[in-house]
């Protein structure tokens, strides 16, 4: 799918059209920009420690945990969103209660916010 905003600026004016009438808008775009896999917990970096387990070289242990930064968006951010912006919010203002203002932040947050640090979500940009 191509991108709705031609550009960051657009995109981010769009968004803090919407962000303004709700300001928890700006609590997604904050989480889009800060996407990152999980820290690795001290038991699994501890069996990182052994020079002679793992070629430091051929392995990213980051890798292994199948972090993707799209799965975050869709698990994480868009359940807020819908709640927020849309059809499916309960109350006013109308603005925020239209399609137009959904696909709008939807892709604002995912095309320009999401922060694609994973290495799948850079195969498909390369693609």
């Amino acid at each position: 799918m191509t991108r709705v905003f031609r550009s960051f600026e657009e995109a981010r004016r769009s968004f803090e059209m919407y962000a303004r009438l709700d300001p928890e808008l700006r609590a997604l775009w904050d989480d889009c920009v800060r996407a990152g896999p999980p820290s690795l917990s001290r038991a699994e970096s501890d069996d990182l420690d052994d020079p002679y387990d793992t070629d430091a070289f051929l392995v990213d242990p980051l890798a292994d945990i199948g972090w993707c930064a799209e799965d975050f968006f869709l698990e994480q951010v868009k359940p807020l969103l819908v709640e927020l912006v849309g059809a499916h919010r309960s109350t006013g203002p109308a603005e925020l209660q239209t399609v137009e203002a959904y696909l709008a932040t939807y892709r604002a947050l995912l095309d320009w916010a999401l922060a694609r640090s994973c290495a799948c979500c850079a195969e498909r940009a390369a693609a």
